[in-house]
């Protein structure tokens, strides 16, 4: 079972993840949670050019290499996989909310990239909802990477991209506030969970 959460940076989705596999090996489900982009020796180099400050990319390029990390990964750790419960830090709805929506680039031909890629479509995504400011508050003392430096205007956008998203797909896409206790965040994503099992 693939489920993926996503979310604009700053909301918590690195904390949810892991506690959600936790969570899963305590019922002995194997579980591996996967990043996007990276996850695989390709994948992770393809990720440092994309998040490098010292490399300057158009839209585009941004577009095709995050699909190009996403094309390795299916193929090295989805297609045969042995995993009962693969999680996703971010997956192809990352592209359709920050490539489309934030870079403003064809909606369309994302959607057609990822069905040549052959993106499996997860049982359920997360989404991890939070102010554009509010989540950078939180991640004020990191430095920014490439895209993180794009500006707040981007960013909701983004923001806004995914919350189409999910208006668009409620069966799969579950929108939660991030402006909330870890546990609460946990306890609202079990119970989605537990319907699946």
């Amino acid at each position: 079972m693939i489920i993926s959460f996503e979310g604009i940076e700053g909301v918590g989705k690195s904390t949810q993840i892991n506690l959600l596999k936790d969570w899963f090996e305590k019922r002995n489900l194997k579980t591996i949670i996967l990043r996007e982009p990276g996850s695989t020796k390709a994948s992770e180099k393809i990720r440092d050019i994309l998040l490098s400050n010292d490399i300057s990319l158009a839209n585009e390029t941004e577009l095709l290499l995050m699909f190009s990390a996403r094309a390795q990964l299916i193929n090295e750790k989805i297609v045969n996989s042995n995993y009962d419960i693969i999680l996703f830090d971010r997956y192809y709805d990352a592209s359709i909310a920050y490539q489309g929506y934030g870079r403003g680039l064809s909606k369309d031909f994302i959607y057609n990239l990822i069905e040549f890629t052959k993106c499996p479509i997860p049982k359920i995504t997360f989404l991890l909802d939070l102010d554009v400011e509010d989540g950078f508050k939180r991640k004020s003392n990191d430095k920014k990477d490439r895209i993180e430096l794009s500006g707040l205007d981007f960013f909701n956008k983004v923001r806004n991209g995914y919350l189409n998203i999910a208006s668009n797909d409620p069966d799969r896409v579950k929108v939660i506030n991030a402006n909330q206790s870890q546990s609460l965040i946990h306890n609202q994503i079990i119970s989605s969970v537990e319907l699946l099992l």
